[in-house]
């Protein structure tokens, strides 16, 4: 894979933490489909907990098995969607789960929470989409693995060419100080023989829209957004939420070594290999929750389903 110039890319990041309870996830590039921002849990306002709390009395005059019942729709309907790669609307869980029982909600949903954590190691992630004056709640699974078992992310590109693709673009990212702009991106692709203006590439289909759609947007792997007064408007690409929980930065520079090949030492690209560390070190520090971009959202927010 062709070596993206850190030096025309390199931004000043400091010690990037991978996400805890807070961070950015990016919205999509058209301004008009609204921007993502993670609900942290450490925010739960006033209104979250009595709300909460008027759940949990509802709750208490339905039925142990109703209740059951509902949890355990809710968490297959959750991995579902996961499988998918799909983040789930607040009022989708009303519509196709909870039905007449939702005043129940926030009740069933802790509960959920409680089972997807324990039992398959995912954390429900709370995202607020604005769009305009009226924000909509949704809820992505981000699996909380360990480091041995993230490789299988990475491993698995050598059978799924579109997680291939994901992959090369998350180390021209990584590689390029963090962030990237679109058109050196492009470039950068173009010389793998992948072409941003190719709309019916014979196993990507139209390139850009599974860049900036799929992998952005719909699955948020990839963080698109515009560039801040730029006229005409100027994108770029960083690492989307997914990614900062689903790959590290050590197999992702594996990944990149192996693409030189000739045994290539991770320690030949230096400053790449001391983000590596820092990040692994964050990972073990004792550091509050980190937030990328803004601060956290509360939960009495004007809310349209």
């Amino acid at each position: 894979m062709p070596r993206v110039p850190a030096s025309s890319q390199r931004q000043s990041q400091g010690r990037r933490r991978r996400p805890r309870e807070v961070v950015d996830a990016g919205g999509s590039s058209n301004s008009d489909d609204g921007d993502f921002e993670v609900n942290g849990t450490q925010a739960t306002s006033q209104s979250q907990t009595q709300s909460l709390m008027q759940a949990d009395k509802a709750a208490a005059k339905l039925t142990p098995e109703l209740i059951e019942r509902k949890v355990g729709e809710l968490v297959q309907y959750l991995l579902i969607m996961e499988q998918r790669k799909i983040p789930v609307r607040r009022g989708d869980i009303t519509k196709n789960v909870l039905k007449e029982y939702r005043n129940i909600l926030p009740h069933v949903l802790e509960r959920a929470k409680r089972k997807l954590k324990l039992a398959f190691g995912f954390e429900v992630i709370e995202l607020l989409h604005k769009t305009g004056r009226s924000t909509t709640k949704m809820y992505i699974l981000l699996n909380k693995i360990d480091a041995e078992k993230q490789g299988h992310f990475i491993d698995s590109s050598r059978d799924d060419p579109k997680v291939g693709l994901l992959i090369t673009v998350l180390s021209i990212i990584f590689m390029s100080g963090g962030t990237v702009t679109e058109p050196v991106l492009w470039h950068t692709l173009k010389k793998l023989g992948i072409r941003q203006d190719e709309k019916n590439h014979e196993v990507f289909g139209d390139v850009k829209k599974l860049l900036t759609s799929e992998f952005a947007s719909k699955q948020m792997y990839l963080d698109y957004t515009r560039i801040p007064n730029t006229d005409p408007p100027a994108y770029q690409f960083k690492w989307g939420l997914r990614a900062q929980t689903e790959c590290t930065k050590r197999r992702v520079l594996e990944f990149v070594c192996k693409m030189y090949g000739n045994d290539m030492d991770m320690k030949t690209w230096k400053e790449q290999y001391r983000e590596v560390l820092q990040s692994e070190n964050a990972d073990h520090g004792d550091d509050d929750s980190v937030s990328s971009n803004g601060d956290m959202q509360s939960d009495d927010s004007e809310e349209s389903d």
